[in-house]
Formats: C-alpha cells, structure tokens, sequence
C-alpha cells in the first residue's frame, strides 16, 4: 500500500497516536475543511503534525493561506477555552483580540521574508479563562517550505513566561518602592511618594488611594493617582462611625479598619468603573494606621501570586510608614527637648542677670565701707561679708557661663598658659579634702612641650567640677590627674568622663573605676556636664604655634571651636 492510501493511513496513525487530542482530530470532517482528506495533505505537512503531536513543548502548526491550525495537547493547555474550536480553524478567527496588533503581523513577516522569527517576553492579550488576559511568551515561527519553494504553513513554538515577567515586574516595583521610602520623615511624604511610585506601574496597580488616620474612626485621603477628568475621585475626609452610606466608602473601609483584615471593594467607589481594588490595612504595632487602597489589574487573574504581591506591597508602605511615624514623633520629641532647653536657658541667664544686680549694689556699699574702717572687729565684719557676696557673685557668674555654654554662646579669651603648672596648682587645691576622705591623689603632670592657648577662668572651672565630682563619687582607692601631651595638643579628663567623652586622660586606678564609670554615665550633670562638655568642643584652644589643640589621641585630631 503507497500513495494516497498510505498517506492517510499515516495521518490516521498520527492522529490514533495523540490520545485524545488524537481523537478530537479524527472526529473532524478534514475534507469540509480547505485542508482537504487526510489523504491528500502534503508530506511537508505530515512531518510537521508528527513533530508537533509528539512533542511535549506547546507547538502548533499552521497550514495553507488562512492559517488554518493543528496543535498538540500542551498548546491546548495553554490557549485554554479556545480549545478544541481552535482545531482546523483559520488563526485570524482564533486569535481576533490580538490578531491585527501582534499575531497576525508576525505571521505576515515570517511569510514574506521565508525566514524563521523568534521573540522573547513578547505580550500578547488572550481570551482564554472569560475574560481579557494579559500574557507573555518566549515564541519562534519557523516557515514550512514546500518542494515547490513555497511556504506551504508555519511550525510555532511556544513557551508561557507569563508568571516570571510578572514576578520580575513587580519586584522591581518593589524596590523602587522600598528605596523611594526609605528615610523619609513623615507619613504624610510616605503617602504622596507611594502614590507616585504605584502611580509608574499602573500595569500592577492601575490606580491607588492612600488614606491615614489622624484620630480614631476617621480616615483622611494623603495621596491617590488621577481618576478620568469625567469621574469622582475618591472621597477625602471619611467618617467610620457614622458612614454616609451602607455599602459606601466610608463603611466598607470601617470594616477594614475594625477587623485589620484586606477586603474587596468596587473601582467604582474611588472612581473606577468596572473595576475592582483591595483595600490593605497599614498596621502599625497592632493597630490600623491607615488604608491602602490598590486597584486590580482587570487583564491579570487574581491568583495566590497577585494576592501575596499586594500583601507584600502593603506591608513594605506599613513599614515605611511606621518608620516616619518613628522619625516623626523622635523630631517633635527633639524640638520639645529644645524647646525646653532654651526655656531653662533663658531662665538661668535671667536668673542671673537678676542676682547680679543686688549683689553688685550690695557689694558696693561694703566695699566704701571696708576702705575707710579701721576698727578690728568691725572690719572682720565687713571683710566676711564682702567674702560672702563674691563667693555668691562668682556662682552667679557661673550659673550665667553655664546658661551660656549650654547655648553655644560663651566666648573664651585665650592665652599662653603654663597648663601643667596651673593643673598641678588647682589639682592641689583638693589634697586635704581627699586625705579627710581617706583617699589617694597623685598628680602627674609633667612640663609639657611649650605653653597653651587656654582660657584661664574656664579651664579652673572645668579641672575643679571634675575634681569635685571625682572626690563625691569615689569611695576607696584613689584618683590619678594626669596631663600629658598628644601630637600637637594636651589631654585631661578623669576616666569617668572619658565613657562618655572621647577626649578623655586622666586614667582611674582599679580599686574604684567601677563606680566612677557608673557615676559618669548618670551623675555628670548641672556645670560639671556643661563645663566638660567644651572639652569635646575644643574649647581649650590651640599650642603655641596656633595648631589645633582638641583631641588627638591615636592620631584623630579634631579642630578647636
């Protein structure tokens, strides 16, 4: 048996060999068809059948001027409800909701250069599952030449990259949304840069409203992408208590905010019509800081992967929206502490201002007094009193450079200094209230290698509050004051400071560094902390030769203030 006897038994052979795809082929009445009885179909077509029903890779075969199709059971699949009418029917009537804009244009081109065609990530629009579908696809036309020259039909290979387009696609949303909204400062810059975001890949999220909750049961619109210029946009101030509407806006989110759970709305609601969104809860600790409204792509199924996508997009906006919550309430926190601190500065310097003019009408007076007394008594009299008042007037001028130094005002007046000399002086000044206390002071202060541009007044004060406080804290042992020289500066500080300070000398003995390192983190307030301060800034000016003096220890020098 040859010819066209053994042609068709060949093609019944293929199609008994399909399954029931197989089946499906043979039902059909081929000699209805401008294909004509299987056994009259070209051997160039046979071929082409035999390679595409036996292969596992969606492939479909087009044959004759109208394109007429044959496929195997995996592009079946994949065309979904076209299937089994797409069977021996013309790809133009299979395909019209794509065939003028991509099917058939490829189709031309392959047929009028004679050459193969292959296109990665191509986009195609399919009705396939009911509705309008939006898909991808790795595809190669390769053109079926007959003994004639002409190319009799077109041998399609397919692959459906659909799911890792889509994927690729939204995690770079994703991160454009995640570097957009990272380090902004308030909920309000989050909202407007997530609408923005959302706004560029409208092909995930076609339309967007952002509300947050400035108090309990209402919810207030920060952000939304633009709504045809013939439609409502989303409503701006919403009510949960008492919503409009049954069924309204205001009522379905009541429910998202009330049960934290994501739940679907109508577009039409924000604008939208014939659409549908998810509203998302934003949760911050627990609780609903506002709503995310995000629209669903109609051309895309709502499957597990676009839900967990929207799950993942609206707990990165809580984040970032927790995050400027945090900064937020951490600046307002910042500027109450300010606010506070140049209250209390106000007051100190006032304060002062306010001493000082008694205690200098006082001191007056006792002054005249003390010049022209000559009796004894009466002049130990006087000279206690004057004493009495300048030791007044000095901490008065000390609570005034503290208010001072805290404001960042106080003015140093710098000169050479013998700066070992005038810290073993003022260090000895304490050598009787620690031998009553029971405890050591050694002073190492060794020459150093040339004066220091210190200001006098301000360094006594600082070397007598540290020392001061040294003796209160220190309950055995001993304290060591040690000067000593660091590239083009000086160091010195009790250790207890240099926890919290990093120009710090002055090393602690063993015996009490414990309770000195504790007393330095919690107890250094008032003028010590003040004065100490301005060792950090600096304050203490520059050598000889005008090179800067501030810290320099392990070689990190920092300019004077």
């Amino acid at each position: 048996m040859n010819g066209p006897e053994r042609q068709h038994s060949t093609v019944e052979e293929l199609f008994a060999a399909g399954g029931s795809l197989g089946s499906l082929m043979s039902g059909i009445d081929w000699a209805a068809t401008p294909l004509g009885r299987t056994d009259t179909w070209p051997a160039r077509l046979t071929e082409a059948l035999r390679i595409t029903l036996g292969s596992e890779q969606p492939m479909a075969l087009f044959w004759g001027p109208e394109l007429r199709m044959l496929y195997n059971a995996s592009y079946a699949a994949l065309i979904g409800s076209k299937h089994p009418g797409a069977l021996g029917e013309p790809c133009g009537e299979v395909f019209p909701e794509n065939w003028e804009t991509t099917t058939g244009p490829l189709f031309r081109a392959v047929l009028d250069s004679r050459k193969p065609i292959m296109v990665t990530d191509m986009g195609f629009t399919l009705i396939r599952r009911g509705f309008l579908e939006q898909s991808y696809y790795d595809v190669s036309f390769q053109p079926i030449t007959q003994p004639d020259g002409t190319v009799g039909g077109v041998l399609h290979v397919v692959i459906e990259t659909t799911a890792r387009v889509l994927n690729e696609r939204r995690l770079r949303l994703l991160a454009a949304l995640g570097s957009r909204t990272a380090g902004l400062l308030t909920p309000q810059d989050v909202a407007r840069t997530v609408a923005e975001v959302l706004d560029g890949h409208r092909e995930d999220v076609p339309f967007t409203a952002v509300y947050l909750a400035p108090g309990p049961g209402r919810l207030r619109l920060a952000a939304a992408t633009a709504v045809a210029a013939d439609a409502t946009g989303p409503a701006e101030d919403l009510r949960l208590e008492e919503p409009a509407e049954e069924g309204g806006l205001a009522a379905r989110l009541a429910a998202v905010v009330e049960g934290a759970a994501p739940a679907w709305l109508p577009g039409s609601l924000l604008g939208w019509r014939g659409q549908k969104a998810l509203a998302h809860p934003l949760l911050r600790s627990d609780e609903v800081a506002g709503v995310l409204v995000m629209g669903v792509n109609p051309k895309l199924p709502v499957n597990a992967s676009y839900q967990d996508f929207y799950d993942v997009l609206a707990r990165g906006v809580s984040a970032a929206l927790a995050a400027a919550h945090t900064q937020q309430e951490q600046r307002l926190r910042a500027e109450a502490l300010a606010e506070l601190d140049r209250a209390k500065t106000t007051f100190f310097s006032n304060v002062s201002h306010e001493f000082r003019t008694p205690l200098t009408l006082l001191l007056g007076p006792v002054q005249q007094a003390l010049s022209v007394e000559d009796r004894p008594e009466r002049r130990r009299q006087l000279e206690l009193a004057e004493r009495s008042a300048l030791r007044l007037l000095k901490l008065v001028n000390t609570l005034l450079d503290v208010s001072r130094a805290e404001a960042g005002r106080l003015r140093g007046h710098f000169e050479p200094v013998d700066l070992s000399r005038v810290t073993a002086e003022l260090a000895a000044v304490f050598r009787s209230a620690f031998d009553l206390a029971g405890l050591s002071l050694r002073v190492e202060c060794p020459p150093l290698p040339g004066p220091v541009h210190v200001d006098r007044e301000m360094w006594e004060k600082i070397v007598l509050n540290l020392l001061s406080n040294a003796l209160k804290f220190t309950f055995a042992g001993g304290v060591t004051v040690r000067l000593a020289a660091a590239g083009a500066g000086v160091l010195i500080a009790p250790a207890h400071v240099a926890a919290g300070y990093d120009c710090a000398v002055l090393p602690l003995d063993p015996p009490w560094q414990r309770e000195l390192t504790a007393f330095s983190r919690v107890e250094l307030t008032g003028a010590a902390a003040s004065f100490v301060g301005l060792l950090d800034r600096g304050w203490w000016g520059r050598t000889e030769k005008g090179r800067s003096a501030a810290h320099e220890g392990e070689g990190d020098g920092r300019p004077a203030g």
